[in-house]
């Protein structure tokens, strides 16, 4: 079994939650060796459970560059999510990337009993599952990679990545800054990126025998227009810590 980092990418407008985000790590098994937590100012939460293992890294260190501003539609959504695909910064090749409002409440395994990275698909979105045609153009135009089969989808609020696996995505290209240029002209209205749908599809197209599928994974989503206070994102919390199937929920704020 090999050891993993942890990656949580936040707006500001997550800061507040970023503490709870980090504890609930607690449950994951095995536990990662680094948690990383990417800012555009370097904002980390102080005083977690995981105080020695946090390394800040600002926007601006990330690595390889990627060009924003050449993002022509939804620039910051954009650039994040070629960086889940594309980082360097990790020490291990192994990482899980979180979503800065997502919470584990029970312990959850990463690897299956023979030692295989466990890929988690969920079937309750019919949105997500074939709904964003735009996810799928961009990845069937840049890494010919189709929607491998529809009813679920991977976009579940965390990933646990491969650096070695994403290196086939630069086939055909001879090398990263060749692959963003190909990401730059195919991001528009209806063709831009979803990490998690790129990786999942990717997986099941090359390395289908490396890994435990999981189907039907339950996960709470709940979004609003306004920030919660303290005690509701707690009590949102602890209300799905007792429901019995759930082990993750996401608290999205929009805007």
């Amino acid at each position: 079994m090999r050891n993993y980092d942890v990656v949580i990418k936040s707006h500001p407008k997550d800061y507040e939650k970023l503490d709870l985000v980090v504890d609930s790590l607690k449950y994951l098994n095995p536990q990662p060796e680094n948690i990383y937590i990417l800012t555009p100012d370097g904002f980390y939460p102080k005083g977690t459970r995981y105080e020695d293992r946090i390394i800040f890294i600002t926007d601006e260190q990330v690595s390889p560059f990627i060009d924003r501003n050449r993002l022509t539609h939804r620039p910051n959504w954009n650039w994040i999510n070629l960086v889940s695909i594309l980082q360097e910064f990790t020490k291990n090749d192994l990482y899980l990337d979180v979503q800065s409002d997502n919470f584990f409440v029970k312990p959850i395994d990463l690897f299956d009993k023979d030692g295989k990275p466990r890929i988690f698909q969920n079937s309750y979105n019919t949105i997500n599952n074939e709904g964003h045609p735009a996810y799928f153009n961009f990845q069937e135009r840049v890494f010919d990679i189709p929607k491998m089969k529809k009813g679920y989808s991977y976009i579940i609020e965390f990933m646990l990545y491969d650096r070695i696996k994403l290196k086939k995505l630069l086939d055909g290209y001879t090398d990263v800054d060749n692959l963003l240029e190909s990401c730059y002209s195919n991001t528009n209205n209806d063709s831009y990126p979803a990490d998690q749908e790129i990786f999942g599809n990717l997986l099941e197209k090359h390395f289908s025998n490396d890994y435990e599928f999981v189907p039907d994974y339950p996960v709470v989503h709940y979004g609003t227009h306004l920030q919660p206070s303290r005690s509701e994102l707690i009590q949102f919390i602890e209300d799905t810590k007792r429901k019995e199937k759930y082990s993750v929920c996401s608290y999205h704020t929009f805007g």
